[in-house]
C-alpha cells in the first residue's frame, strides 16, 4: 500500500508545496511562516537526507523527518486518517528508534498517529 523511499531532489518541490498548504499550516508546531523556493534551496542543502517520503501508488503523500532525534511529518490532505501519518512514524523508528515528536494539543490527527506507532505523552510545554 505505502511504500517509505529517501528523499530526493525531485521530492523537495513536494515537500515546501506541502507544508505551505493552509490546511497543513494550522497543524504545524511551527507554523510561523511560508517557505521560499530560495529557503527550501538552502534548507534541503542541510537536511536533505534527514527527509523520508511516503509513496501511495507512486505519488508522494507525505514526508516525514527527524533532525537532532525530533520527529515533524506532514500528510497530503487528501490522504488524512487512512494511516499515512502512523506508516510513517513505524517506519522512521526502524531507523531512528530514539525520536521524539513536538505536537500541538489540539492537533488530534498527530496525537493519534504517534500513539497509534506507541507513543505516549511524557511532558506538557505550557506557553502563553
Amino acid at each position: 500500500m505505502f511504500k517509505f523511499v529517501k528523499n530526493e531532489k525531485k521530492y523537495h518541490e513536494f515537500i515546501r508545496n506541502l507544508r505551505n498548504d493552509e490546511r497543513v499550516q494550522k497543524e504545524l508546531f511551527d507554523n510561523s511562516s511560508f517557505v521560499t523556493e530560495e529557503q527550501q534551496k538552502e534548507y534541503m542543502k542541510k537536511y536533505n537526507d534527514n527527509f523520508y517520503i511516503c509513496l501511495r501508488d507512486k505519488k508522494a503523500v507525505g514526508y516525514i523527518r527527524q533532525i537532532d532525534g525530533e520527529i515533524a511529518l506532514s500528510v497530503n490532505p487528501d490522504y488524512w486518517n487512512q494511516g499515512v501519518g502512523t506508516f510513517m512514524i513505524n517506519e522512521i523508528m526502524k531507523v531512528h528508534p530514539e525520536c521524539f515528536s513536538k505536537v500541538k494539543p489540539d492537533n488530534h490527527s498527530s496525537k493519534r498517529a504517534f500513539e497509534k506507532a506507541g507513543f505516549k505523552v511524557k511532558y506538557y510545554i505550557m506557553g502563553r
